[in-house]
Formats: structure tokens, sequence, C-alpha cells
């Protein structure tokens, strides 16, 4: 029996991270493909596996009554994707997609206009020689006006595929950077632009960062029909690991594009007390994204978790934000006010 039950989650978990080659797999070969029965299925799905719409304080009754009516046979696909977007734009959740061949549509991306950063910019003002590591994910080196202030770039925390089969073990080279810069009195850290990537990548590199064990969020996964209906809280944690661990002040740079398993690695190291957060607020999206299909081949994606503070507090919509003085926009890519307090604060 617990073999048999180890199968089925296997099955589980890839039907639920790899892609497929057609959606007949999850509704048949004789799917309707209506545009009434699409929309159905989707609202449907949403209600029953959505975590967020009290946290996003989106009625979803009150959308159904909106949108439904608008759903007719003679329309077209671009008018269905129309109505799709007036249901899950209010939702505000970059993690809620629909991928089309016409189009496509991201609930929190689309009517956002983009934070300025260009590490380009930054590497050519500030950093002298900067090297790569981490399949070029990682961008490291010292400041040109102090050598003694180290500077690294984690531009996401995953690197080409993540199915079960994809190594991600680039992440242990956050060991390279650091082994350079150990002697450095401070770091600025920047991880404006990280979209995610995997949690465990995360754990991977906060930990060489971690003054002192700490549970820094909690998520609940969502396991029933009910709005309500969560499973048990599962304690997200930055340790310890690696030989030693960098200490010293560190500036912790963000914007609201710094989204996902980046807003989990901002939460991590928020809790330690030499990191101090600046820049503009993170993103604001923390849920496992699970991808679905319409019959007719669409793909969208649902926000299945909630993550909480450890007191309760949910970043979710708001993103993590800077102290008082820190919380800094910018004008241009090429006038970084943001990478300019950082120095201020590292006695620049």
């Amino acid at each position: 029996m617990r073999k048999l039950k180890n199968i089925f989650v296997v099955i589980f978990l890839v039907l639920c991270f790899f892609p497929l080659e057609s959606c007949t797999f999850f509704f048949g070969q004789n799917a309707e493909l209506s545009y009434e029965a699409m929309f159905d299925a989707l609202w449907d799905d949403y209600d029953q596996t959505y975590a967020l719409f009290e946290v996003r304080g989106v009625d979803w009754d009150a959308q159904y009554d909106l949108c439904r009516p608008q759903i007719h046979d003679g329309m077209t696909d671009n008018e269905f994707l129309d109505v799709l977007k007036s249901l899950l734009y209010p939702l505000s959740d970059a993690h809620v997609y629909v991928k089309t061949p016409i189009g496509s549509l991201n609930s929190g991306e689309d009517n956002v206009t983009p934070d300025k950063f260009s590490l380009e910019e930054v590497c050519s003002q500030y950093v002298d020689s900067p090297r790569k590591c981490g399949n070029d994910v990682i961008t490291y080196g010292r400041l040109k006006d102090d050598s003694t202030v180290g500077y690294i770039h984690i531009a996401a925390f995953s690197s080409g595929q993540t199915g079960i089969n994809q190594r991600q073990d680039w992440a242990s080279d956050i060991d390279l950077a650091l082994d350079d810069l150990s002697d450095t009195r401070c770091m600025i850290l920047d991880v404006r632009g990280n979209r995610g990537g995997l949690t465990g990548n995360v754990s991977r590199i906060s930990g060489r960062f971690c003054a002192e064990n700490k549970t820094y969020a909690v998520s609940r996964t969502k396991n029933g029909s009910g709005r309500n209906d969560f499973g048990g809280g599962v304690d997200l944690e930055i340790k310890k690991n690696g030989s030693w661990q960098y200490t010293n002040p560190i500036y912790l740079l963000t914007n609201a594009q710094t989204m996902s398993a980046g807003e989990e690695f901002t939460m991590a190291m928020c809790s330690q007390p030499h990191v101090t957060q600046v820049g503009n607020h993170t993103c604001g999206v923390f849920s496992l994204s699970l991808e679905r299909c319409l019959a007719n081949g669409w793909r969208y994606s649902v926000s299945v978790q909630r993550v909480t503070s450890p007191d309760g507090s949910t970043p979710e919509g708001t993103g993590i934000v800077p102290g008082s003085g820190n919380l800094i926009l910018n004008p241009s890519a090429s006038n970084d006010l943001q990478m300019e307090r950082a120095l201020d604060l590292a006695g620049l």
C-alpha cells in the first residue's frame, strides 16, 4: 500500500510541474470547446483552488455575475481573451496568467510600469571588473570607489528548466563569490529584477548570509474546495550553511520586479539583524502557482498557497517594503538612486 501511495504522489507531482503536449490529458478527447463551457471550467477551477480571494479583496461570485453574460457562441477568440482579462485582472496577481497563440495576459503585471533598473549600468558605473558565476546568474565584484565594499547581483533562483530531473547546482557557486569577497567590510546584495525560481536555491544561498537560524514565513496550501480550506502551516526557515557565513552589514536592494522566490529570499534576509533593505517594495506574489489547460489548449495558472509572516500578517499584494528613509524609486536606469542610497549607508 505504501508503494502504491508513493506512485500516486509521483504522478501528482508530474502533473503539477511538467507542461504537457496536449490538454486532452486533463479533459479527454471530447472536451467541451464552447466558450461558455471553457469559461465555467476556468471559473470553477479558481473557485475551488485559488487561495487568495480574501487577501486580494476580490468577490469571485460577483466577477462571475459581471463576466459570464459577456460569453456567447458567436464571439471570437480575441473577444473571449478580453473577457478573461476582465475576470482575472482584479486579482492583481502576477502569478495569474493566461497564455494563448493569439496573446497572453498577466493579472499582476500587464498594467504596472516596471521599475527602472539596469545591471549593465550598475556594473559600468560602480563595480570594478565584475565577474559572473552560477551559469551567469550571479554577478559579483568590488566597488570602484572602495574595494572593501562587495557587490553581488542574483538574477534569479533558477537557471534553465526546473523539472524534477533538472540540476540546479549552480547555486553552490555563491561560494565562489563569497570566498572572493570574504575580506569586505560590507556587502551590497542586489536582487532587483529577480523573478524567482526554486525555494531550495533560496535556502542554499540565504544560508550563506545567515547570522541566526530563524523561521521567516509560514506557507499554507489549499487542500479543499471551500474558500478557506487549507492544510497545516509549513515553516519556511533560513538556516546557516557552508563552512562560514557572511555576517558583516548587508544592504539588500529590491524593486517591484523582485518576485516569488526572490521575495522569499527578501523575507529570509530581512529576518537577519545585519541586513537592511533598500529600494522599492517587492512585487507581492508568494504562492506556488500551478499551470492548467483549457479544452482549447490555452494555458492558465492558479495560485494555491497563502504565505504569511510568522506573526500571521501577509505580504501578498503589498510586497516587502523597505523601512523609513530607504523606500526609493529610480527615475531612470542610469540614475540609480537606490544604489546611491546603499552607498550612503555603506559610508561612501
